[in-house]
């Protein structure tokens, strides 16, 4: 969760401000063959993700308190994961394949300001799904 809270960050924080700034040509930090990584990084992240909170939540179901944080922290995450299946990734993916030497439009970046808009909302459910492990955590040492 905290790999996934800190990417995030960093996405806002580094790679959205350089992306975003003048679509299409900006483009080029996100192409899959010449830009940054993403889904090499998001891919095993989120694989492990869920791999681990399932077993946690095995591994924990007797102690109510902790199965309740964990299951917390999987319906924030299992939100911004809907979310962004349903609209982000899509929407990433075919700003990917737009040609960096295409023509500027105000359609693309009408697209481009409401990704960039609603993906601050991603990151208040990472926040919350991590701060739910870590009290999970911190309530399992005390059971």
């Amino acid at each position: 969760m905290a790999g996934a809270f800190g990417g995030g960050l960093y996405e806002h924080i580094v790679v959205m401000p350089i992306w975003s700034a003048s679509p299409p040509s900006s483009f080029s930090i996100i192409q899959p063959d010449t830009g940054v990584p993403l889904q090499r990084f998001w891919i095993p992240i989120h694989a492990a993700i869920t791999v681990f909170i399932l077993l946690a939540l095995y591994l924990t179901w007797s102690d109510n308190r902790v199965r309740r944080l964990l299951l917390l922290g999987l319906a924030s995450y299992i939100v911004m994961r809907a979310w962004s299946a349903l609209f982000f990734i899509p929407e990433m993916l075919k700003f990917q394949k737009i040609p960096l030497d295409a023509a500027p439009s105000v359609e693309l970046s009408a697209r481009v300001a409401k990704w960039t808009f609603w993906t601050w909302f991603r990151e208040p459910l990472d926040m919350l799904s991590l701060l739910c492990s870590l009290l999970s955590v911190y309530w399992l040492g005390r059971s």
